[in-house]
């Protein structure tokens, strides 16, 4: 009896990481869903020109852009900055995406999830259902830093390759940054 609770307790301490598989996916299929619709399947959100454009969006949410504020100012005050802006967040949902999804550089396409989900938390309220963008918003943030916490793509990703062949690889060599492991 002693043997199986001292077992019980040690399978308890750990969360199966192909348990976090589907987190990982669903996370990265949003951002890659999201990233696709503006980027390929509608490029017409991403023209200054069209009705379509998420531009528009970027005036909806500036009263509630917080620290965002000046930044959001300056990019609608230069159409170019605009759209390039917008396109290139557009490319970035699709790269953490499909990375977040294969398994690859995972907490770095996780923490860019994260940067891309808190960074516009402030406008979650905005959309036509308030209580799903808030639903979502929190889901996605929540998914990815747990996502980047436990380096969820060393299982069933590439990143377990990379990690056997060349062990933790820290994004950087200096203080904090040393600590935050690439996959």
């Amino acid at each position: 009896m002693a043997s199986t609770d001292k077992e019980f307790k040690e399978t308890t301490k750990m969360t199966r990481m192909e348990y976090l598989f589907p987190v990982r996916f669903a996370v990265g299929w949003m951002f890659l869903d999201g990233g696709l619709r503006k980027a390929v399947l509608k490029p017409a959100k991403l023209d200054p020109n069209s009705p379509s454009f998420v531009g528009g969006k970027l005036v909806n949410f500036l009263p509630h852009a917080g620290p965002f504020k000046d930044f959001l100012l300056m990019t609608l005050e230069n159409r170019s900055f605009d759209v390039t802006f917008l396109t290139l967040f557009s490319y970035i949902e699709i790269i953490a995406g499909l990375f977040i999804i294969i398994g690859f550089l995972t907490r770095l396409a996780a923490f860019a999830a994260i940067g891309m989900s808190v960074g516009f938390a402030p406008a979650y309220w905005l959309g036509s259902t308030c209580e799903d963008e808030w639903q979502i918003g929190a889901l996605l943030t929540a998914g990815a830093v747990t996502i980047m916490l436990t380096g969820a793509g060393r299982v069933w990703g590439i990143d377990s390759l990379i990690f056997k062949k060349l062990g933790d690889r820290p994004i950087a060599n200096v203080p904090i940054l040393k600590w935050i492991k690439l996959w």
